[in-house]
């Protein structure tokens, strides 16, 4: 008989929602940290809801140019939905913005600088969303274009242009990245790219499984970003 892997009977057969709710449910659990970097968007905002059903109190950060800016507006209304959570805005100066602008390598550089410089005011650990998009279509070009070849492209990315500049910029703070959690990737590639996205939609497999926990209005939101927090005018929802 077989005795490794465990759940080799799993291996090639098809994936269901729950399959991925609970995985997901479990990593969260087994992260000790309550904070997290909350855009309003999709991916940050399932997991804001598992974690307010993981932890007494959850701190959820969001930074925009001004109180009117997307970003807020839909973090606080999921947010108000939660008891258990507190708001911490982060609206920056645009002396400190100047400043960061003038060290640029990457895209989005000077926004992830300022932010974790104000989250390391408040704590030394966060959790963030990174990564969702890559893995489930969450790009409008796996929407244009939904083959392996856009798909590749995006994931193949993924380190250079993102994880290793976080890596950098988020200096001292520790950062979770629960959508990365390998047991997670090994559900993501038992997933068919056309279960994914299509013509009609992106991160489909997501959106159903944020359907009956998230108002409509954010699992429909228009994508930004993190990068392009900064540069989102405030009627640009």
């Amino acid at each position: 008989m077989i005795v490794y892997p465990d759940g080799w009977q799993k291996i090639g057969q098809a994936i269901s929602l729950k399959e991925i709710e609970d995985k997901l449910f479990q990593v969260l659990s087994e992260i000790k940290c309550n904070c997290i970097a909350f855009s309003g968007g999709l991916d940050s905002s399932l997991l804001l809801y598992f974690m307010a059903k993981t932890h007494k109190n959850v701190k959820a950060f969001t930074m925009g140019l001004s109180k009117n800016h997307p970003d807020i507006l839909f973090s606080k209304l999921l947010i108000k939905n939660y008891r258990n959570v507190k708001h911490i805005i982060y609206i920056p100066t645009i002396e400190e913005r100047a400043k960061e602008e003038k060290n640029v390598k990457f895209k989005g550089d000077d926004v992830v600088r300022l932010f974790y410089k104000f989250v390391s005011k408040h704590t030394d650990s966060i959790i963030s969303g990174d990564g969702m998009d890559e893995f489930m279509c969450g790009y409008y070009a796996h929407q244009i274009n939904p083959s392996e070849q856009t798909y590749y492209k995006y994931l193949r990315a993924l380190q250079i242009e993102q994880l290793e500049p976080l890596d950098k910029n988020s200096r001292q703070i520790k950062v979770y990245l629960p959508y990365l959690d390998d047991r997670l990737i090994y559900i993501y590639s038992q997933i068919p790219i056309a279960k994914k996205v299509d013509e009609y939609g992106r991160k489909k497999i997501i959106q159903m499984i944020a359907k009956s926990k998230l108002p409509e209005g954010i699992i429909k939101r228009r994508k930004y970003g993190f990068c392009d927090v900064l540069r989102i005018k405030n009627n640009e929802l």
